[in-house]
């Protein structure tokens, strides 16, 4: 990679992320589900794309230390070190975050990470977004912004872009992860869920349509989680490919030779950890639709 002076590294460092790169959290809600405020930021697979295309993966490196405070919450801080060849030495920068209420650890590890990035200007276009307005719905016991409102938040950060006179960068490979997709779509990394494919029954009549489905549950179990019980379906496409993805509460339909259509997955990551998530399916009755 060639070399770059100090003022080229920060302009591309904090070149603002294309909207697929972003994800958005529920800031907060209206204790009636009337609305909520929503916010975006950058995970850190996304902070880890963009130090490796604008320095190189050999000339930047991160660090963790633990701090306790004094009766506080206990927290962590991370450092982001950056080489420069004209100093030719390393530059580190600091910031941290106290542990998260939900593995707690890694929560402040992850969380103090993304606070030193913007030490470094990676995402800090961020803190010009106006409040943002969104259409709420339950979870358990929790609130989450509904899924139709993907397209609303996205348009409010590209337009807070252009009031900045700034444009996006093109995606870095996180919006993958980040990013709902249909599962007719690319689900990430290049890799495309497969189509649907139809299916003719031996008893089925000339001239009527076949049932048609995205994919066989091959087996599905139960999983309790510290958010409740999930089930964890193995989901194998017409090309053969297997998918693994956990589907929110107790779903006594999923069960091994289950047929689905209008499967929507959402791909995500925890930190190093990708996973699916089965947000939508129904089943296809095969007796019925022959």
């Amino acid at each position: 990679m060639a070399q770059k002076d100090a003022r080229t590294i920060h302009a591309e460092l904090a070149k603002p992320f294309a909207p697929e790169d972003l994800e958005w959290r529920l800031q907060k809600a209206d204790e009636n589900g009337r609305w909520g405020i929503a916010v975006p930021y950058v995970t850190n697979r996304a902070i880890q794309a963009r130090l490796d295309e604008v320095v190189g993966p050999e000339n930047w490196y991160n660090e963790f230390k633990p701090w306790h405070g004094n009766g506080k919450k206990e927290a962590q801080i991370c450092g982001i070190s950056i080489y420069f060849e004209e100093r030719g030495q390393f530059i580190t920068k600091w910031d941290g975050a106290e542990d998260s209420d939900i593995e707690p650890v890694k929560g402040g590890l992850s969380d103090s990470m993304k606070r030193a990035a913007v030490q470094w200007g990676i995402g800090r276009t961020l803190y010009n977004m106006d409040t943002v307005f969104v259409n709420v719905e339950r979870l358990g016991r929790s609130w989450v912004i509904k899924k139709d409102d993907r397209d609303k938040m996205d348009k409010a950060y590209l337009d807070m872009l252009s009031k900045l006179k700034l444009q996006p960068a093109a995606p870095i490979g996180a919006q993958s992860e980040l990013t709902p997709r249909q599962a007719r779509e690319p689900a990430g990394d290049g890799d495309p869920v497969p189509p649907v494919r139809q299916e003719k029954s031996a008893q089925q009549p000339e001239g009527k349509p076949a049932p048609v489905y995205d994919c066989i549950v091959r087996a599905a179990i139960l999983q309790p989680g510290m958010s409740g019980i999930s089930t964890v379906v193995s989901l194998e496409y017409p090309d053969k490919k297997i998918v693994n993805a956990y589907a929110r509460g107790e779903h006594p339909d999923l069960v091994s030779g289950a047929r689905l259509s209008g499967v929507r997955l959402t791909k995500r990551q925890q930190d190093t950890v990708v996973f699916y998530i089965l947000e939508t399916y129904q089943i296809v009755d095969m007796k019925q639709a022959a």
